[in-house]
């Protein structure tokens, strides 16, 4: 067969082609570029330099599992959309990795001895292996046309192999470089980890992390963000005194700290958000539209186990962040690594610190007690002389107390109707917390028997009337007739004038009482009583039954307070006291008993007061005797109250206080103590007296 004719122009076009080619790959596999940069330029000017269909560039992980890292065209092998079986092609990388030799597989040919492993695509593969330091650490695919002549596959795969060795070079490059930044890093960490060990002091080392470790690592912000109580809190950002957790930004960079953390892998972010789990890209997606960040680096922080088998629990994170120019996100991810290592431990140790249990004063009484360390005498002398100051403070040191009682704040001037006869209730025009003035409608009643006790009177006046006429026409009729007879009619004209006029009168009372089944306001003011509407309406009442409670609200106010019987000593020593001092001239005429409030909606804030009146006896309310106590306070202290509150509420719940002076702090702690002793051992036994 004849050899065909090459153009000697166009062979040397190629060739200058494929040496600027290969020119450019020597300058990548000097260059810093990121890893997915190279792995993209590598591989489209070594198909394109071999005239390949297409190729694919492999890489071991730590697991020592193959990952694709980057492919061009590999979807024509079918194998990536699974119309060919991937399990031949996945053991003949495997081979190709025990290997370590470049080799020419041919369609549909098998590995010797190795019947699983082959070649399952329609192209001449040429894999080459990627070498450093004598270790394959990944492998060169090329897809070629098994048309192509067998010299020309050979010279393609001296030249695939001579590529690899200029890849191999990248990438021990690559590990070279990040050994000297970690060289440098281990310089700068004698410093970072003498200053996050320096204290014990939860905010203190989150704060030293995040200040010393964004120079360590070398980004434009560095936050760290720790798993408390199992919360996720953002405990420090660099350059920053205060953390405020509801500023937008805080709460965005918690939600990602916190998804994070529950996916247990390190976050690497450089402006692609595609590949992430839906929750940590929404999450992500969101803080870097609050934050402007171009790149975001989360890495964990775990739990210190000395029990390597065990698994890492992550306890919190450090994030890194570039918002200007670019960093090299490896670089900093293994910075941020070797920061996590030194600080999980300082973080750990100062939040096991920080939830000891009233640490400031067992650390103000740990100090005195190291004088007792291996002294027996002095340790007992120590604990007698603690016992003694103790229960010499409780006899003799005074202290204020008061005695609480709970109750509801209501108007001084308060109106109850009541129901004035027997009857029904027929309308209700009026509810609960509505504004009513003296005279208007509260409740109309109505009885059946007043109305036909009514209608009767008024069918006896008409007939008594009817009978006045006729007799007065008979009396006109009858001038001739008999006296007798004129005085007869002249008495049953008497009598039916009498009968009319006293039916009269009893319509009349009748319709006074008719009227008085329309109770009024009695005053200006609110309704006070609840649901009124359904509790009266419809339902009959007796005489003297309440009905509707009208408060006035332009009056004073005060509190009725509910104090239990049992609690009412101290209240009436004091209130005798204060008496006895009035008498003696030694407080004013007038003094009261002070006292102090606080309501069930604002409880910050307490309200000066003064006892008005002390119940004369005690009252049964749910199986609890207590005695009523109204407290007032002045008008000053209304306008505080309204300042702060919208209203007045009648009703309104209410906690008071009462001064009742000075007594004993062991009274005052053990005041139950001391009643149960007195009202079940004594009370048993009075021989202990």
């Amino acid at each position: 067969m004849p050899e065909e004719t090459i153009d000697p122009g166009l062979l040397e076009q190629t060739k200058n082609q494929i040496r600027k080619l290969v020119a450019e790959i020597a300058d990548l596999a000097e260059s810093d570029i990121q890893p997915p940069e190279f792995y993209v330029e590598f591989l489209n000017r070594a198909v394109a330099a071999v005239a390949a269909s297409g190729g694919a560039f492999w890489l071991l992980d730590g697991k020592g599992s193959i990952k694709l890292q980057h492919q061009l065209e590999f979807r024509l092998t079918g194998l990536l959309d699974g119309r060919v079986r991937t399990q031949p092609h996945d053991a003949l990388l495997g081979c190709m990795i025990q290997a370590s030799q470049p080799q020419i597989i041919p369609p549909g040919a098998t590995i010797e001895g190795q019947p699983n492993a082959g070649n399952p695509t329609p192209f001449t593969l040429i894999i080459a292996p990627l070498m450093v330091d004598r270790q394959v650490v990944g492998l060169i695919e090329i897809l070629m046309d098994p048309t192509r002549r067998a010299a020309t596959q050979k010279s393609t795969l001296r030249f695939v192999s001579d590529l690899c060795d200029l890849a191999g070079n990248y990438l021990k490059n690559r590990q070279m470089r990040q050994m000297m930044s970690q060289q440098r890093l281990w310089n700068q960490l004698e410093g970072f980890t003498h200053q996050i060990h320096g204290s014990l002091d939860l905010k203190e080392t989150a704060y030293a992390i995040a200040n010393d470790g964004k120079r360590l690592v070398g980004c434009d912000r560095f936050s760290v963000a720790a798993k408390i109580g199992g919360r996720v809190m953002v405990e420090a950002v660099s350059g920053q005194e205060v953390v405020e957790q509801r500023a937008n930004l805080i709460r965005e960079l918690t939600r990602l700290c916190k998804v994070v953390i529950r996916s247990g892998e390190d976050l690497i972010y450089t402006g692609n958000t595609d590949g992430f789990a839906p929750d940590i890209r929404d999450a992500l997606e969101l803080y870097v539209d609050e934050s402007g960040s171009k790149a975001v680096i989360v890495t964990l922080l775990h739990k210190p186990e000395t029990d390597q088998s065990k698994e890492k629990v992550p306890f919190g994170c450090l994030v890194a962040e570039q918002i200007g120019d670019e960093m090299a996100p490896t670089d900093a991810h293994a910075r941020t690594e070797v920061v996590s290592r030194h600080a999980s431990t300082a973080l750990w140790n100062a939040q096991e610190h920080d939830k000891i249990f009233l640490l400031p004063m067992l650390k103000l009484m740990g100090s005195p007690w190291r004088f007792f360390r291996g002294r027996t005498l002095a340790k007992i002398i120590g604990v007698l002389v603690a016992v003694v100051g103790l229960i010499a403070v409780l006899t003799f040191v005074p202290w204020k107390l008061t005695i609480e009682g709970r109750g509801s704040l209501l108007p001084e001037e308060r109106r109850i109707t009541y129901a004035p006869t027997s009857g029904i209730v027929v309308e209700v025009p009026v509810e609960h917390s509505q504004v009513v003035h003296k005279g208007d409608l509260l409740v109309r009643l109505e009885s059946k028997e007043l109305e036909r006790r009514l209608k009767e009177l008024m069918a006896e006046k008409q007939k008594a009337e009817s009978d006045v006429l006729f007799l007065g026409h008979q009396a006109q009729k009858a001038v001739t007739a008999p006296d007798a007879e004129k005085y007869q009619i002249q008495a049953q004209r008497s009598a039916a004038t009498i009968t009319a006029k006293s039916a009269q009168e009893q319509i009349e009372s009748i319709n006074e009482q008719l009227e008085e089944m329309k109770v009024r306001s009695p005053q200006d003011g609110i309704v006070t009583s609840w649901e009124v509407r359904k509790n009266l309406l419809g339902r009959p009442v007796e005489i003297g039954q309440e009905l509707i409670a009208v408060a006035s609200t332009v009056g004073d106010w005060v509190l009725e307070v509910e104090v239990p019987d049992d609690d009412m000593g101290p209240v009436l020593d004091a209130q005798s006291r204060l008496e006895e001092e009035i008498k003696q001239g030694k407080k004013p005429v007038g003094s009261r008993l002070q006292a102090y409030f606080v309501t069930a909606t604002d409880p910050e804030h307490r309200y000066p007061g003064y006892v008005l009146r002390v119940g004369s006896k005690a009252e049964l309310v749910e199986t609890k005797h207590v005695v009523k106590v109204t407290v007032g306070f002045t008008r000053e202290v209304q306008k505080d109250f309204l300042s702060r509150n919208q209203a007045l509420r009648p009703g309104a719940e209410v906690r008071a206080r009462i001064d009742c002076g000075k007594a004993r702090l062991a009274y005052v702690m053990l005041r139950d103590v001391v009643h149960v002793f007195y009202e079940t051992v004594l009370f048993r036994w009075p021989f202990l007296r």
